[in-house]
């Protein structure tokens, strides 16, 4: 969000073409069939292991690619068939399976057990738990508001409209009015003008919504609004703050005029908890 400018590189036809494509697989997923959605949190979950696996090892951060795509896969199923408590504990199965599946690795390579190699060992282990933690948990949280038997696909529809309305707003006010930087040090085409777009579209997005779709109150709209940008906002700085610290500049080019899947991800992860949280303490 907030650019000042289309990325070198990017082209802007580009960037809205595949906008607008992954938008209609979105809605087609959603609405005629909402089990459907289950299927592209699947495929987008693996990708972006499989990107962000990738992306830790340019600086030496281990991570099994294949098992952290299978984990993050069986995750999302098993979030909305079998709810929280099953969320939790196969996450944590996940972990500890690709901390099992690194120690045996380093057993088969036979390396002579040293301080440094201890100390990679436990790097990776922490490298496995972000992963896990970052990307496929985190994006869970929308199966828990999908497998809501009465509204569930609206909530989904709700988070990720909003969210990309708060992307898309800054991006193009960002790109055309953008003057002052909002994190030069971390993402330096982010500008106020830009974020100033997210809130106001972002906020508009998520009353909407709450009221005429959700069933809420104008005001409980608000607090989902500021939920949903406050964590926006700080997904997008993260990743950012991620790749800039890989020496990256997009996790993969699997999608033109957007990056890879994860730096379509960033924004998404963080505000589906938030998300899940309003829909916990205002709709249970």
């Amino acid at each position: 969000m907030s650019e000042v400018s289309a990325p070198a590189g990017r082209s802007l036809s580009k960037s809205v073409a595949v906008g607008l494509f992954l938008a209609g697989i979105f809605l087609a997923s959603l609405l005629v069939y909402k089990e459907l959605f289950i299927l592209l949190a699947i495929a987008a979950t693996a990708i972006g292991a499989w990107e962000l696996s990738t992306a830790l090892r340019t600086k030496g951060w281990y991570v099994p690619r294949v098992p952290a795509v299978v984990g993050s896969v069986i995750i999302m199923p098993a979030t909305y068939f079998g709810g929280p408590i099953v969320q939790w504990l196969v996450s944590l199965g996940i972990v500890a399976a690709l901390i099992l599946w690194r120690t045996v690795h380093l057993l088969w390579e036979r390396r002579k057990a040293n301080f440094q190699t201890f100390l990679f060992t436990i790097r990776d282990f922490g490298a496995a738990a972000f992963l896990v933690i970052y990307l496929p948990l985190s994006l869970s949280f929308s199966m828990l508001m999908l497998r809501r038997p009465e509204d569930g696909q609206w909530w989904v529809l709700a988070f990720v409209a909003t969210v990309g309305l708060i992307d898309s707003a800054g991006y193009l006010f960002g790109r055309v009015f953008g003057r002052h930087k909002l994190a030069p040090g971390v993402s330096p085409k982010k500008t106020w003008e830009g974020l100033v777009a997210s809130i106001i579209f972002g906020t508009i997005s998520a009353v909407l919504f709450t009221v005429f779709l959700l069933g809420g109150s104008w005001w409980v709209g608000l607090i989902l609004a500021a939920g949903i940008i406050l964590a926006s906002v700080f997904g997008d700085l993260a990743e950012s703050l991620i790749k800039r610290d890989l020496g990256i500049k997009d996790m993969s080019k699997l999608l033109p005029g957007h990056g890879g899947m994860m730096d379509r991800l960033d924004s998404l992860l963080p505000s589906a908890l938030m998300t899940y949280l309003v829909m916990v303490v205002f709709f249970a």
